[in-house]
């Protein structure tokens, strides 16, 4: 009888040795190399330059993340970035933010895989950025779509506004304010169509408010943006978001505020402000233009009524002379006949003198008569012609102090005041207001303001700052 074999044990691994065999692995395959990565900043930590900073990477398609990894960007490495960048750090190492970068790759034992960051391959970026713009040009191009948005007739008076940007944001802010602000009150009605304005998702966010703004049926959409990098104004390249302006059914103006390059979405627009300042001056020089119009025409019809009614009265003069010299003439013929009939008197006697002096009172007294009625049929035209004319010029300032009352009812209602007897609060810093959790610091005293008063809050933490 054979006895059976024995099995020996499968060899066990502690959780030490396999991630120390992953980080010997890794390193023998990348060679401690440096790689380019392209990769969508969904948070960052602050103080670059002077600590460490973190980064949370992803990658999203279709709207799911497919990736996600972490950035890590030693103190040394964030000066360098921070003196390359120069002002546009901020602006492109920030949440929403997809980047180019240089990074190595390391696996450690407690804190996993990581990408070390070297560098921001800004050219890199840029270089990416034209060739999607000029693609997305080319495109439009060989549909014949920039001319398409352009062709659309705007109306004289745009009074229904289309806003599409990211509210709460200064160039969003801008020009609301610079248009209803504005000192003759307009009547122009805003309605807002919020959406992102950079990052992945801001051209679909972006595509979607333009949409859902045209399904409004308004007389102008206004695309706004506060200015930001070359890089933050990559999402208005995008050409499923000017394929969808160019074919819009209203005319869309652009203020997005670059400084010198146009993105593609301006070149599809039917008018491409500057910034959104600019595109609320033009917006309101429109209005100021009909008003001056307006104007002209009511100095013009106030200059022609003078005129009519001076030519009334020196109508009315020359009538008077007529009536007079008529009369005169009258008087001078009847005189010359009375002249004949007292020679006929002395032969036919008193009875006939008699008569004809009540002839000739009678003749005066017609003429009299006619006269002053005349003159009395024109003075109540010019009165009543008065009448109507004054008449209509109150029917017309009721109706502009009308509008004007609606403008300020507007206006009350949207004031902040409003919003804090509904029930709101607002978290402030003094006297400014903090719209962000990631604002705040630990042990600061802040005031949370209401409709009947504020009371002070400490700060006991921030769970989105990291050490």
């Amino acid at each position: 009888m054979q006895t059976p074999a024995t099995t020996s044990p499968s060899k066990v691994y502690s959780l030490t040795q396999v991630a120390q065999s992953i980080r010997l692995a890794l390193e023998r395959a990348t060679a401690s190399r440096s790689w380019l990565v392209k990769a969508e900043i969904l948070k960052i930590s602050e103080g670059l330059g002077q600590k460490t900073v973190y980064l949370d990477l992803v990658e999203e398609q279709g709207g799911r993340q497919t990736a996600k990894m972490r950035g890590v960007i030693w103190p040394q490495n964030g000066a360098e970035i921070q003196s390359e960048l120069g002002e546009e750090t901020s602006s492109i190492l920030k949440s929403g933010s997809e980047v180019v970068f240089s990074a190595r790759i390391q696996f450690h034992e407690r804190f996993g895989l990581s990408l070390f960051i070297d560098r921001v391959d800004l050219r890199h970026m840029l270089g990416e950025m034209e060739r999607r713009k000029q693609a997305t040009l080319a495109q439009l191009k060989k549909l014949g779509a920039l001319q398409w948005n352009k062709r659309i007739p705007l109306p004289t008076l745009p009074q229904k506004v289309a806003l599409v940007g990211s509210p709460g944001t200064s160039g969003f802010r801008d020009f609301v304010t610079k248009t209803l602000g504005h000192p003759n009150r307009f009547k122009i009605q805003i309605k807002a169509y919020a959406s992102g304005v950079q990052g992945a998702n801001a051209p679909e966010q972006l595509k979607n408010a333009l949409l859902e703004a045209q399904a409004s049926q308004p007389d102008l959409i206004v695309i706004v943006r506060g200015g930001g990098s070359k890089l933050d104004l990559d999402a208005f390249n995008d050409f499923g978001l000017c394929e969808a302006i160019a074919s819009c059914a209203v005319p869309v103006w652009t203020g997005i505020g670059h400084e010198s390059d146009l993105v593609v979405a301006d070149l599809v627009a039917q008018r491409a402000l500057k910034t959104p300042t600019d595109a609320a001056v033009a917006l309101t020089d429109a209005f100021e233009e009909t008003a001056y119009t307006l104007e002209l025409m009511a100095q013009k019809i106030e200059r022609r009524f003078n005129l009519w009614n001076q030519g009334q009265q020196s109508s009315m003069v020359q009538f008077r002379k007529t009536l007079e010299w008529a009369g005169k003439n009258a008087l001078a013929q009847r005189q010359v006949e009375i002249t004949g009939f007292q020679k006929m008197l002395s032969i036919q006697g008193y009875l006939l003198i008699d008569r004809q002096r009540r002839s000739v009172a009678e003749l005066e007294h017609r003429c009299t008569r006619a006269g002053r009625q005349f003159i009395d049929f024109m003075r109540r035209e010019l009165q009543n012609d008065g009448r109507r004319i004054q008449q209509a010029t109150h029917q017309q300032l009721q109706h502009k102090r009308i509008e004007l009352g609606r403008s300020q009812s507007l206006i009350r209602t949207l004031h902040p005041a409003q919003t804090l007897k509904r029930g709101f609060m607002l978290l402030k810093r003094g006297d400014a207001v903090l719209t962000k959790t990631s604002e705040t610091q630990k042990g600061e005293l802040l005031q949370l303001e209401g409709n009947d008063g504020s009371i002070p809050i400490r700060i006991e933490g921030n769970p989105d700052q990291l050490d």
